[in-house]
Formats: structure tokens, sequence, C-alpha cells
């Protein structure tokens, strides 16, 4: 093996982070944050293969989400944040009352284990409305602590998110989903 060879595989597996990345139209500083490419050659992979493609990939402008409400603020989109932080936690990308884990920047192997939490939560939730920069988003405030934090429902059993600094503290997006499902069924429709 030559020594070139290791470099190689290094730099096509930023490559391929970089590209799904870009189809999962993740911003530019997302993508230089997980992959340690610069700006500029981001931007030529982006218009070398995307660009002008059958379905062109849009690219987003600006900084990424960092607002913490429109993760928790309806039950659907509570409940579509537990299911993309239970994906995180079984990839041990975050933990439960632990440190938040190894450090994401320029991290290959766990920028490709991110993509793999986003493509199982497309297939487990078809029509979404998380984003992956909004998954981005709610990876990062949880991993911090200091915004959000995950709990397990007593009645339940469901994981799900929750925001740290709200009083009182949101109950199970579930329970309220199915609780405001059940009021719109006929009583004698309801288990007792």
């Amino acid at each position: 093996m030559r020594a070139t060879d290791d470099r190689y595989r290094r730099d096509q597996a930023r490559f391929q982070l970089a590209m799904k990345l870009i189809e999962y139209e993740a911003r530019t500083g997302t993508i230089r944050y997980l992959t340690g490419l610069q700006d500029d050659r981001i931007r030529k992979l982006y218009t070398t293969y995307f660009k002008h493609g059958s379905q062109p990939v849009r690219r987003r402008r600006g900084r990424s989400p960092s607002r913490i409400a429109p993760l928790v603020r309806t039950p659907q989109r509570a409940l579509e944040s537990g299911v993309f932080a239970n994906l995180l936690l079984a990839n041990d990308l975050i933990s439960v009352n632990q440190p938040p884990g190894p450090n994401l920047k320029a991290n290959v192997e766990l920028g490709h284990r991110l993509c793999e939490c986003f493509e199982s939560f497309q297939a487990v939730v078809p029509h979404h409305l998380l984003s992956f920069e909004w998954g981005w988003n709610l990876l990062q405030s949880i991993r911090r602590g200091d915004e959000l934090g995950i709990d397990r429902c007593e009645h339940c059993g469901q994981g799900y998110v929750f925001d740290l600094l709200s009083l009182p503290r949101t109950a199970c997006p579930a329970c309220q989903w199915f609780e405001g499902a059940a009021a719109d069924v006929p009583c004698e429709l309801v288990p007792a």
C-alpha cells in the first residue's frame, strides 16, 4: 500500500459525504463543518454535479437554523423531532445524561452516520416537515444540553424531545396527539 492510498480514501470519503449533504440541501457552512472542505470546493462540487442536472438541487442561503421553538412548537413537529432524536440516540450521535460524545467537526464517519439517520428518518416519516438542516439544528441543540432535552413518556414509553426552558414542561407529544385524535372520535369507538 502506498502512502497516498490512505489520503485518497480519506478525501474520497469527504467528497462522498459532501455530495450526500448537497443532495439533502445542506447549507455550505454545515457541509464545511462536517467534511472540513473549503467553501470554494463545495461550490464547485455543487456546480459540477448538481446545478445543471435533470433535477437541480436547491441551494439554501444564509446561516443554518438555530432556533429550537419550531422543533417542538406543535405535536407533529415534536413527534418528528423525537423520531429523529431516537435515531441519533441509536447511532451514538447523542446520549442521555452524559457528555455530548465525540466531536463532529470534520468527523467524516459521524457525518455519514448522521446521513444514515436522516435517510432512516425519511423512510419512517414519509411526509415529514423536518429538513436535514433542522435535524442538524436538533442534533447540535441536544448535544449542547442547554435548550433541548430527551425524555421517555411514563404512559406510552415514547421517547420525545422537550424544551428545557419552558414552564410548565411540555407533555409527551404522542399522548397529546392521541388525546386530540380521540376527541374527534365518537365516544362509543374510544376504548374504555
